[in-house]
């Protein structure tokens, strides 16, 4: 838990990239925003909430540890050097079943993804993006907190469960959940 909070406290040092994700940090109630078509190469792993949340063997802190250890060196083409994606795809239902994530960096068009590295596609979409109140991973589980309430009191409002990701930059740190 030590070696998570100090990767994603490190990631609260890196340059930010400008791009068409850059919303006002201040806001705490969801944006809606549009997001152009961009792909992340990354570490990936296969899990689920409540693994994660059981507190035995979840994949996502290792994985963290991992990508900062050195994981993201062999990225090619990378967009935004200053930027980690953590990108939530390939639900088999919801946000109760398993899901694929993949911690990376954004890329240029046409990088293939080297040995023990995955590539995802993030189709343009819609999104309602959250801001995390802070870089900490109690900050991110609040910030995720505050998606599943969202939903649950916001019934007109539905995910689509294709590809939501997590933009953490030096400016703090994005949620943003596909919707339709």
């Amino acid at each position: 838990m030590l070696i998570l909070r100090l990767s994603v406290v490190l990631l609260t040092v890196v340059f930010l990239g400008a791009n068409v994700m850059s919303l006002p940090m201040a806001s705490p109630s969801p944006q809606f925003a549009e997001v152009a078509a961009f792909t992340v190469i990354g570490l990936a792993v296969r899990t689920t909430n409540a693994r994660e949340m059981s507190g035995k063997d979840g994949r996502i802190g290792p994985l963290w540890s991992q990508f900062m250890h050195g994981g993201a060196t062999a990225i090619p083409g990378v967009v935004e050097p200053g930027t980690v994606y953590a990108v939530y795809s390939h639900y088999d239902s919801d946000e109760t079943g398993p899901y694929d994530l993949i911690l990376g960096k954004s890329v240029q068009p046409g990088q293939e993804a080297p040995l023990a590295m995955k590539s995802i596609s993030i189709p343009a979409a819609r999104y309602l993006v959250f801001t995390a109140t802070g870089n900490s991973p109690d900050a991110i589980k609040a910030a995720w907190t505050q998606v599943y309430e969202y939903f649950a009191q916001h019934k007109k409002e539905r995910r689509v469960f294709s590809a939501d990701f997590e933009r953490h930059s030096s400016a703090g740190t994005r949620l943003f959940i596909a919707v339709r």
